[in-house]
Order: C-alpha cells, then sequence, then structure tokens
C-alpha cells in the first residue's frame, strides 16, 4: 500500500510549557520508549498498545481458502489481524493539525509549539538523533488510522486517535530489546523556525 509523507507545512507538539520552552530554546526534546505509553491509564489521549497493532475486516471482504483444496471457508465473524513491531523502540509524537480540543486530550497540556519550517526542523531533528543514536533506524512519518500502515506497525494506530493527526518521529535499534531507557536529544535554538503558543481563551484562534 503507497503512503504519501510528504511532510506538512506546519507542526504542532501540545504538552507543557516548562517543556516547549526548552524545546524552542533549546531544540530539546524527550523520545520516549513504546512501551510507556501502554500503562497510560489516566490519560486515554495517550494510553496504547505501541508494540501491537490490531485490525479487523468484515467478513464479506474476506476470502479463505484451503491450499491443498481450494474449498473456501466461510469466516463467521470480522477478521483480525495482528502486527507485531518485535521490539521496543523509542518515538516522540506532532500532530499537523491546530486544533483546540487537543490542549484538553493531552492531560496537564497549556502550550503548543508550532514549527513553521517543517523541513529544516526535521532536518536539524535527524541530524540530532543521529547524534545521540548513531545505530538503528531513524524516520518520520504520518501515522495511518485504522489499517497498517506501510512504513509499518510503529506508525499505524486505532481510528479512536484519528482526531491526533500525528506525525511521528521514530528510532528502531538494530536489534530487538524490550528494554529502552528515554533519551533526549539537543538540536539548539529553534526560536527561528518556531514559536510558543499559549493555551488560547475561549473564542480566540491562531493566526495561522
Amino acid at each position: 500500500m503507497p503512503i504519501d509523507v510528504t511532510r506538512p507545512l506546519k507542526l504542532y507538539r501540545y504538552s507543557e510549557k516548562k517543556w516547549l520552552e526548552r524545546s524552542l530554546n533549546l531544540g530539546e526534546f524527550r523520545l520516549r520508549p513504546a512501551s510507556d505509553y501502554k500503562n497510560q491509564e489516566v490519560d486515554p489521549a495517550r494510553h496504547d498498545d505501541e508494540l501491537c497493532r490490531s485490525y479487523a475486516s468484515p467478513t464479506s471482504a474476506v476470502t479463505i481458502a484451503l491450499v491443498t483444496t481450494g474449498q473456501q471457508i466461510k469466516p463467521i465473524g470480522d477478521v483480525i489481524y495482528r502486527s507485531h513491531v518485535g521490539t521496543n523502540y523509542l518515538t516522540i509524537c506532532f500532530s499537523d493539525s491546530w486544533d483546540e480540543l487537543l490542549f484538553d486530550d493531552f492531560r496537564g497540556t497549556d502550550s503548543c509549539l508550532v514549527i513553521h519550517n517543517v523541513e529544516e526542523f526535521c532536518e536539524r531533528f535527524h541530524v540530532a538523533m543521529a547524534s545521540a543514536l548513531p545505530q538503528g533506524a531513524r524516520i518520520d512519518g504520518p501515522i495511518i488510522y485504522g489499517e497498517r500502515s506501510s512504513l509499518g506497525a510503529i506508525f499505524s494506530k486505532p481510528k479512536c486517535f484519528i482526531s491526533q493527526r500525528e506525525w511521528r518521529f521514530a528510532w528502531r535499534p538494530s536489534n530487538s530489546t524490550p528494554h529502552i531507557d528515554p533519551v533526549i536529544i539537543s538540536m539548539g535554538s529553534i526560536s527561528d523556525i518556531a514559536e510558543l503558543v499559549e493555551k488560547p481563551l475561549h473564542g480566540a484562534t491562531l493566526a495561522q
């Protein structure tokens, strides 16, 4: 399945002001282990099994047949597929959408880091990631919701998260490992290509 990996015109990171100020002034970002998100029971917007994805196809869309005889078997319900990443990995999430509802969805969020020059930001981000994580695979791309991404399970999420419109940076180790510590990368100030916006008052809008 082809996937459009054209980067968006802008990126948005919703979080607490104290952390986003460090991102703006120091270019500091924290990549978290994917396994952490499954433990976010108190934050539904972040609670997800990032190491295993499940998808369902209706009976009408599936044909099952025995290889030896060609006899067709009719499923009695939706057919469930599971896709496993096969290792823990590091990730950090942005959105390609300005959405005031996301301030409330992500617990503790009071500000948003707006990236105005996405191509330049991504180039600096990957250089910083390569310095901190010289081995393994580094990639950024859009999340595909409700189906498998051609970039793999790392870039797939259930449809219930579709409003987040996530753009993800990920680092996958060369060898499978169940445990990875968080990693903080730093690329220097990004104030020339980004700005910090506080949570709008009711009825206020962001100037695009």
